[in-house]
């Protein structure tokens, strides 16, 4: 079994413990530092270690913690994680303890992402780190493609100095007037243990994260790399929009689970959630770096960033957090319904309601006690509405 982990500073700590734990279960542990999650993921898809801990707690504030596990490039199902919570108490099969390697995997991972130096019509890139594990990985990368990279909050610290580990509009507020201040051509950040992307341009503006996602979906498409996109319940409208043009089909499903749907579908070009791009052809896991890098070069290629989106919709949304108050949704749903009477409901994460033209979706953070919204329209008036509404029923119920 391999076991990396993240900057945090309870990260090492427990990473160690859970080698002795490991090798008393008569488990080679090969260790192999801090290192982004992508790279963790990637050594578990090798013959030699074809299991994989991460311990990290991604986007997630400094002082939480945990672990992500992954077979053969692939993280685990919800029901292998029950199968193992239901084995914890079973008796140790080992009669003898396992061995302790010490690994450098991440240059191996970096030359699987760029073999070879490239060139390319030298633009600037600001990568913001986040002082987690891409630190002295993507802007490394983006020079190894032809790209000037200015490195922003790139060491490593569980202390995040510069910002919290979540690459929101919010954490990244700096970030964006430096990336005004600099025009540069394009402005990439990651959470903690890299597995998220966000993107932004030279005038400091945030990108919509569905935007992104169909972006690699169309080159998908173009490229005759499958037909299917497996997304989340919050992905947008562009996608579909991306699906018609092209020639592609969008499959939704619960956040964390894209990664369940696309191993039991057929002609999967791509799957993945906001901040996260899981490519089947590079390998089953969320990799924010190699998105960081391939978005680069794409933008090389084309001149800008502008022309590589022009035919990408940019539907007017909103995504909120709220702090959760009392959680009642069966009162949620029944409140939607009267609220949005035209709508389509969907709940199989969380309430969606999905009408002509715009959606809103509530749902429960599954990581912290917050109250998500997210919701798109066509227009700028009618998202203002719904997000009035909505936010009416979930002070109305006490839910924020």
């Amino acid at each position: 079994m391999a076991i990396g982990w993240d900057t945090r500073t309870t990260s090492m700590p427990l990473a160690q413990l859970f080698s002795s734990f490991l090798l008393a279960e008569g488990l080679n542990v090969h260790q192999l530092g801090v290192v982004p999650l992508p790279a963790l993921a990637f050594a578990s898809s090798l013959d030699e270690h074809p299991l994989g801990v991460m311990v990290t707690a991604s986007h997630n504030p400094p002082n939480y913690n945990g672990i992500k596990i992954f077979k053969e490039g692939w993280e685990l199902t919800r029901a292998e994680e029950a199968a193992i919570t239901n084995n914890m108490d079973s008796d140790s099969q080992s009669s003898s303890p396992g061995k302790l390697y010490h690994k450098n995997i991440l240059n191996r991972y970096m030359n699987n992402i760029v073999p070879n130096p490239e060139e390319h019509t030298r633009l600037r890139f600001l990568v913001d780190a986040g002082n987690g594990t891409a630190s002295h990985v993507t802007a490394p990368l983006i020079e190894e493609i032809g790209g000037l990279a200015i490195c922003l909050n790139c060491e490593p610290s569980g202390y995040f100095p510069g910002r919290l580990p979540e690459p929101n509009p919010t954490n990244l507020a700096d970030t964006l007037e430096l990336a005004k201040e600099l025009g540069v051509d394009l402005g990439l950040a990651h959470d903690c243990d890299a597995d998220r992307l966000a993107v932004f341009d030279g005038n400091g503006a945030f990108l919509s994260q569905t935007r992104i996602l169909s972006l690699f979906f169309k080159k998908k498409l173009l490229a005759r790399k499958g037909k299917i996109m497996v997304t989340s319940v919050d992905v947008g409208m562009a996608m579909d929009d991306v699906a018609r043009t092209y020639g592609g089909k969008v499959i939704r499903t619960r956040l964390g689970e894209t990664h369940e749907l696309a191993m039991r579908t057929e002609e999967v070009a791509l799957f993945g959630e906001p901040w996260k791009i899981m490519d089947p052809e590079w390998g089953p896991w969320a990799d924010g770096i190699r998105s960081a890098v391939q978005l680069s070069r794409w933008v090389m290629e084309e001149g800008s960033l502008g022309k590589l989106l022009e035919d990408i919709p940019d539907y007017p949304s909103i995504r909120l957090d709220f702090k959760l108050k009392n959680w009642n949704f069966e009162r949620l749903v029944s409140e939607l319904k009267k609220t949005f009477p035209d709508c389509s409901l969907e709940t199989y994460d969380g309430a969606k309601c999905v009408m002509d033209g715009s959606w809103v979706l509530v749902r429960r953070s599954g990581t912290e006690e917050k109250v998500r919204l997210y919701a798109e329209a066509l227009k700028p008036d009618v998202l203002d509405e719904i997000r009035l509404k909505t936010t009416r029923v979930l002070s109305y119920l006490s839910i924020i």
